[in-house]
This record gives C-alpha cells, structure tokens and sequence, in this order.
C-alpha cells in the first residue's frame, strides 16, 4: 500500500522547514504512536503508569527528531507511511522498555545490596 499525498506531502514540508511542520508531525501521528507503546506494553507484559506510557511516546518523538530526522529521512516513498513509522516507533519502544527495565533491575540490585551491607551481623 502506498502513502496517501497527504502523509508525502507532511513528509516533504517537514524535511524542508523541521521547526515549522514538527508540531503538525506529532498531531497527526501521536496516535498512531500512542497505540504502539500500548500494543507493545500489553504484549510484552510490561507494567507502566500513564505517567511512564506519556514518556515513553515523548522519547519516540525524540528519537525521530534525532539527527535532523534521520529515521523518517529513511522512509522509502514507495510504501506506507503509516506501515514505515508503526514498525520504527515500535523498535524505538521496545529498546526504551528493555532499558527501562534493566535500570529497575540494577537499582532494586543496589538497593538488596545496600540493604545486605547495613544489616547488623548476629540479628
């Protein structure tokens, strides 16, 4: 399936004048990002506050501005759009997840570790 001339044509202004055509970016894509972070909490069972989901969305957003929009500058025209930025917001959602988790994984390790240390020998 092929983009519709509305997507090439957001594509096309947003490249040209980025500070310009951001906002409009987000308006018209944020749900479609919305429900790829909710798609992949639910299938990859992680647990995240609405709080933590709106971060989530925001770092995809931020990591599609990145590099002067180096991943949407990548979008082969000859597909969809819609088809392009649902598997690049997903792979961008599953790393923040991992990561996320990793980092509450070390922290609830250092906390064990640091509650072990303070633990008085003999009680």
């Amino acid at each position: 399936m092929k983009s519709s001339s509305a997507d090439l044509q957001l594509l096309d202004e947003l490249f040209a004048s980025p500070a310009l055509h951001w906002r409009r970016f987000i308006d018209r894509y944020a749900s479609t990002v919305v429900q790829v972070v909710q798609h992949c909490r639910q299938t990859q069972k992680w647990t995240l506050t609405s709080k933590e989901a709106d971060d989530v969305v925001v770092s995809v957003f931020e990591q599609l501005a990145d590099n002067d929009l180096a991943i949407l500058r990548r979008f082969d025209t000859s597909g969809s759009f819609t088809t392009f930025l649902t598997v690049a917001s997903r792979r961008i959602v599953v790393q923040e997840l991992q990561d996320r988790g990793a980092e509450q994984r070390i922290q609830t390790a250092l906390k064990d570790a640091s509650s072990e240390r303070l633990q008085i020998p003999g009680t």
